[in-house]
């Protein structure tokens, strides 16, 4: 049995950095009021919530999207006070928006008190416990994990100021957590992974890292309540499945999917990243509308990245570190293309559109949104998957056939004898099915998503 909270009800979260959200200032920076201000565009595009990176101050260190923080319990400038955050929080309760947000024990900034106050209790030979949340060189030089001091994640104490750290967000209408990835975690160990995590379950939260694997005995025992048994962008390996025409990449997310619940872990996937650069050259609009499709399909909660939203497109250049000025922000990695959404939103035949009638339709149509996901036979095994989608409540059923070729098929499905009438959802068309055989013609990389009327 799945487990329940808050993301068993909101499908899809936008995925987006604080710096690439929207600006209420002008200054070319995204910030909390900026958010705050657009929440009615947030939910015209389907999303049901928001993951952002790392809220609190980074100082002159923009580095990971601001993920090194400078300080656990204060916000950066650049985003806005705490006063701004917290009318931020106010808004999204009263929508019903949950924000998650990202908390990496694994590094602290240069200048984080915690880090200043250790190095120099060891500097001057003062007994302070902060020494040993460190590991240290003879030279005195810090042990560092990317580029950063690294605390020891099995030192209880420092455990502690970091559930500290989350109790204090939690306060503030955080509800829930990514905490990254725990195999760069220096000494992390079961103990230490199950106080911050039962800290967070504790208080009705959601708790997930990236590379949540069931075979990695921590992560397993660890208490995460949400997970994907994989990078958090490859549980289905439906780009794969693109790639090598194979939907077995399917069924194996399938398999894994059930695992994780019986781990009472609940599965989501993040849609985006760099996925979208291993699209073939002649077909990439067909792989990137079918794989926009899968997404907006899935019986589990999706992430999506905000920088895919408009199309996929080539990265820009990496982010500059440290930050020298706001404008040095690359708002194109993790952030929203307001220009490109404005010039596609006109067009209802453009990837943008297609982004939103998709996740609209998500949000609105309960088979669509978070449920169950069987298998249907079909005579194409090798690169065509039907699925029989059902909603949480077993209430509302849809079908979904997904072709992973290059070329085009006719294939049938075997939907039963108690499946008769289908709506496609996106034209309207009603289907009748024959002696419990569905016939469906399929474009390359095409697909079809019907209702269940009967």
């Amino acid at each position: 049995m799945k487990p329940k909270g808050w993301w068993t009800t909101h499908p899809t979260i936008l995925s987006v950095t604080v710096a690439g959200s929207w600006d209420s200032n002008g200054d070319g920076i995204g910030d909390f009021e900026g958010i705050r201000q657009n929440l009615d565009d947030l939910q015209a595009m389907g999303m049901t919530g928001l993951r952002l990176h790392q809220v609190t101050r980074f100082g002159d260190d923009y580095e990971f999207n601001g993920l090194v923080s400078q300080d656990w319990f204060d916000t950066d400038p650049l985003f806005g006070t705490m006063d701004d955050f917290n009318r931020l929080m106010a808004e999204c309760h009263k929508r019903d928006i949950p924000i998650i947000v990202m908390a990496v024990p694994e590094y602290l900034g240069w200048h984080h008190p915690i880090y200043l106050a250790a190095k120099q209790a060891r500097n001057e030979g003062m007994d302070d416990p902060r020494i040993d949340w460190f590991g240290w060189d003879d030279d005195g030089s810090v042990e560092l994990t990317w580029d950063h001091p690294a605390p020891d994640a099995g030192n209880q104490e420092y455990v502690e100021a970091f559930c500290e750290y989350i109790g204090f967000w939690m306060d503030k209408g955080i509800v829930g957590w990514d905490v990254d990835s725990i195999e760069s975690w220096k000494n992390v160990n079961v103990k230490a992974l199950r106080a911050i995590t039962d800290l967070v379950k504790s208080r009705g939260g959601f708790i997930t890292a990236e590379h949540s694997s069931l075979a990695h005995n921590i992560t397993r025992c660890g208490g995460f309540n949400a997970g994907t048994g994989i990078r958090r962008d490859r549980l289905y390996g439906e780009l794969e499945a693109m790639l090598e025409q194979n939907a077995d990449h399917i069924r194996r997310g399938l398999a894994i999917r059930q695992q994780l619940i019986e781990h009472n872990i609940f599965p989501f996937q993040q849609f985006g990243r760099r996925m979208f650069e291993r699209y073939r050259g002649l077909f990439m609009r067909q792989m990137f509308r079918l794989q926009v499709a899968f997404q907006a399909t899935l019986p589990d909660q999706v992430w999506v990245d905000a920088s895919v939203i408009t199309y996929p497109r080539k990265l820009s250049k990496p982010l500059p570190t440290p930050l020298r000025t706001p404008l040095d922000i690359d708002l194109k990695f993790w952030g929203l293309d307001h220009a490109e959404m404005s010039r596609q939103g006109s067009d209802p035949s453009s990837p943008f559109s297609f982004v939103k009638r998709m996740f609209v339709l998500r949000s609105q149509e309960e088979a669509l949104g978070i449920g169950d996901l069987s298998e249907l036979p079909t005579d194409k095994r090798q690169t065509v998957f039907a699925g029989l989608r059902t909603s949480e409540r077993g209430t509302k059923r849809a079908v979904t056939v997904f072709n992973f070729d290059e070329e085009p098929c006719q294939t049938e499905v075997i939907v039963g004898e108690n499946i008769r009438i289908l709506r496609n959802y996106l034209s309207g068309e009603v289907i009748h099915v024959n002696n419990g055989i569905l016939q469906v013609q399929l474009n390359r990389y095409g697909f079809k998503i019907l209702e269940v009327m009967n």
